[in-house]
């Protein structure tokens, strides 16, 4: 399972960096910059939540097995 958080932590982290390098073309206050907000309140928190699952090896489906 610790693949998949992996594959979930690196998609993240690309994303994020496509989304920084973003920011000096998005106009405050214009639809794409809110678009913009959420896209990264969204990508740092799957960011942050499978390097956490990373970090503690957790398994979701261990008790199904």
């Amino acid at each position: 399972m610790t693949n998949v958080w992996r594959a979930f932590f690196t998609m993240s982290a690309v994303l994020l960096g496509f989304l920084l390098l973003s920011v000096p073309f998005v106009e405050p206050g214009s639809g794409a910059f809110v678009v913009s907000v959420a896209s990264f309140v969204m990508l740092a928190i799957m960011f942050v939540a499978s390097g956490a699952f990373i970090y503690v090896d957790w398994d979701p489906f261990e008790d199904l097995l």
